[in-house]
């Protein structure tokens, strides 16, 4: 009989350990005072499919920014938002567990896909999505626009004379309407797009424009009267930005040009590459990315620093008794909340960025002051 009961056992253990791994889901309850209630607080990542590495990287990040900022007992529960039919089938038992807030989803179609179920129960969104047009009185958009860094670096390097520019980018549409942009900013202040050079995810090819753009370096250099070096403009990911960094380095671009981009830029690189890039030195300065590498995460993206603001400022904003009201009246106050991605602000339920130009010269980060 003993031996059948043990038998009995683990093949329920087994089932509910299946259960668990089909569903993707985890709850954590945070610990604090008792005698409070607990707020129900949902996360929508990514945890399967192709952006499953990711998504479950944004996760753990978002929860250690809500188990560093709360204050009231918390109950986190991370779901699969990969698509719509894992989305759909969280939500039901999201409702069901009578969420307050949501943390995710990542992309606007999936956003879109449960904003109204949100808005009639009574749930506040926060989306990782960039598309303005989703926000609500409910629904927050804190995703970042990519452009508006862009926008920053080009003009405040512009209005500091920097009035010759190369475009070097990785081949591609995105890349052409990138550059149509450089392009029109360098017009509108007198600045001259020199070069925009193009390249495919190859050693050979990269190594190729860059010593195009090096002679054009060069040449400018040689040609111009002014003392301030041409500006090289990069943007890519980090496996291209390695194989780049190492042609920058084998040519001394770094040397004859600026080399600019947004936040990306700042990668691991064994060889010291100076730079100028879009973001917060907030980062820098935090523990945040040495806790992170503990998690699994060996390269923070400025996507994996939002994850991490998103979190604690949530946590911040529920205080030490969680009231709906008063969670959107801090995020609709306006005021800043001071993160390690910079300070970020809401206006009409979007996130407002403020970024700060970082110059990295011989391995030392340093912020350039507003003129």
């Amino acid at each position: 009989m003993y031996i059948i009961r043990q038998k009995i056992s683990k093949l329920i253990f087994s089932f509910v350990c299946l259960a668990s791994l089909v569903a993707c889901e985890t709850t954590n309850q945070v610990s604090t005072p008792r005698n409070s209630e607990v707020v129900e607080v949902a996360i929508l990542m990514p945890m399967s499919g192709p952006q499953s590495a990711l998504g479950q990287q944004y996760n753990k990040l978002i929860k250690m920014g809500l188990e560093d900022g709360i204050k009231t007992p918390v109950k986190i529960t991370s779901y699969d938002g990969a698509e719509e039919r894992q989305v759909l089938n969280a939500m039901g038992k999201i409702i069901a567990k009578n969420t307050k807030i949501i943390l995710g989803p990542i992309n606007s179609p999936l956003t879109s896909l449960i904003s109204e179920q949100a808005k009639r129960h009574g749930i506040i969104l926060l989306t990782l999505s960039n598309n303005p047009a989703l926000a609500d009185d409910k629904l927050f958009v804190f995703g970042h626009a990519p452009l508006k860094q862009l926008d920053t670096i080009i003009n405040r390097l512009l209005d500091n004379d920097y009035k010759n520019l190369i475009a070097l980018l990785p081949a591609g549409n995105h890349s052409h309407n990138v550059t149509k942009i450089i392009q029109n900013m360098t017009i509108q202040k007198n600045g001259t797009l020199v070069r925009a050079e193009y390249y495919s995810d190859t050693p050979e090819s990269i190594d190729k424009s860059v010593n195009l753009v090096s002679d054009a370096a060069d040449n400018i250099n040689e040609m111009e009267d002014s003392a301030l070096k041409p500006v090289v403009y990069i943007a890519d990911d980090s496996t291209s930005l390695n194989l780049l960094f190492g042609s920058i380095n084998k040519y001394n671009l770094d040397k004859k040009a600026i080399i600019a981009g947004d936040n990306r830029i700042d990668i691991d690189y064994p060889q010291t590459i100076d730079l100028i890039f879009t973001g917060s030195l907030n980062m820098l300065n935090s523990n945040v990315p040495a806790r992170a590498k503990d998690l699994g995460v060996s390269h923070m993206t400025f996507m994996h620093v939002m994850a991490y603001d998103l979190g604690r400022m949530t946590a911040e904003y529920i205080g030490e008794k969680y009231s709906s009201q008063k969670f959107l009246s801090r995020l609709n106050s306006g005021e800043a909340f001071v993160g390690i991605s910079g300070n970020i602000s809401f206006t009409d339920s979007i996130a407002q960025r403020q970024y700060d130009i970082i110059k990295r010269e011989e391995g030392v980060y340093s912020t350039l002051k507003s003129d």
